[in-house]
Parts: C-alpha cells; structure tokens; sequence
C-alpha cells in the first residue's frame, strides 16, 4: 500500500514538473517572437538595398484595394484567392552575385488600423528575371489584437533565392488587398547570405531533446520503484 502511495506521489511529482516545462516553454513561444525581431541577421547576413516605394506606386495599391471593396460580394467570390486580380510595382535593376547568395526581399508595411481587431495586407514579394516577374506564396503580413488609431508595421519576407551566376535582378512587389488597415507605405529591403537562427528556434530546437531525456528519466525511476 505504501509502495502504491509513494508510485502515485511519483507520478504526482513528476507531472506537475512536466507541467511547469511546458508552461514555461509556452511562455518563451510567445516572449521571444517580439525580441527576435529586433536581431541583427533575421533575413541574412547583410542588408544590401533598401527603398521605399513611390507615393504613386501605394496610391495605386490604394485604389486597387477600394475598387475591388466596390466589387459585389457575389462576384467576388467566384474568384478564387490563387487566382484574384493583383497590381504591381518593380524596382531598379540590382547586382546579384552568387557570393553574396542567396537574397531576401523583406516587405514593410506601414499603415493605421481603421477599428479593433485584426489587420492584414496581402502582398507578395519577387524578383524580375529575364523580363517575367516570379513570386512565390507569402502569408498574409498580418497583426492581431490591433485597435483603432494604432499605428502598425506588417513584415514579411519571400523565399530566398540563390543564383547559380552574377546577374542584374530587379525586385518586384505584388499586391492583392488589405484590411482593417490605412495603408500609409511600404518599404522593401534586401538582405543577402544565410540568416541567423533566431534564439525563439534556437531554443525550440532543444525542446524535443530535452522532453525526450526527462521522458527517459521517467520511464527510469518508474521500473526502479
């Protein structure tokens, strides 16, 4: 009997401090997202070209937004998100060189929420080669929990893109809507080499590991008992 109480008191203990790694885990998720962005190498090694766009180009993407808001519902959805209507703008023609690969287009977004909630923008990032633009899919720069009057920046960035020789590449920004959001800029910048491991992956990184030895530690002190 009293094996059988000090086995429960065990396996009491036992979860209760799994319960905490967990915990604390959770709360390194959701802590170090916000630092991470402040890190030096989050897109690559070296930040290469930056520009913000021409007034013209977002007064564009402005009016794109609010005749498609004008377009009737039931039209709208007809139209699958993969294949809905976009408006672009390129970039000057940059020099890549295969050293300095691969490159990072990071899109900026600035802009004021127009009431609580979520804000999104749904922009792609790309590169124009050989006289076609090629994106590629990109989640929508968004921000939760926002409110009204707030002042916001939505970051996202496309999929590095490593060059097999030197070449002239312009950069490419396509975009297809917002909402909840006045959209004031957008800035896009490029970053070359492999980025830094951020330390919120760094630390996930060993969280497998180290449950796995507590897990053994467990099933250690359990057949001991």
């Amino acid at each position: 009997m009293q094996t059988t109480m000090t086995q429960a008191q065990g396996l009491g203990r036992t979860a209760r401090w799994l319960g905490a790694a967990l915990a604390f885990a959770a709360m390194v998720w959701t802590a170090l997202p916000a630092q991470a962005k402040d890190e030096a190498g989050l897109w690559g090694q070296r930040m290469v070209h930056s520009e913000e766009l021409p007034a013209e180009a977002v007064a564009r993407f402005v009016r794109f937004h609010e005749k498609n808001v004008q377009t009737p519902a039931e039209s709208a959805r007809k139209t699958p998100p993969v294949l809905a209507d976009t408006v672009a703008w390129t970039g000057k023609e940059l020099d890549f060189t295969t050293k300095q690969s691969p490159y990072t287009l990071v899109i900026k977004v600035q802009g004021v929420a127009l009431a609580d909630g979520e804000v999104g923008a749904r922009l792609v990032g790309g590169w124009v080669l050989d006289g076609a633009t090629r994106t590629g899919l990109m989640p929508e720069l968004a921000q939760s929990k926002a409110t009204a009057g707030q002042v916001l920046e939505l970051v996202g960035a496309a999929l590095p893109v490593t060059l097999k020789e030197d070449r002239k590449i312009a950069p490419a920004v396509e975009f297809s809507g917002m909402r909840n959001l006045r959209m004031d800029s957008v800035r896009i910048e490029v970053w070359s080499g492999i980025r830094t491991s951020s330390p919120l992956e760094l630390f996930m990184s060993w969280v497998p590991l180290v449950l796995g030895v507590v897990f053994l530690g467990f099933v250690w002190w359990a057949r001991r008992q």
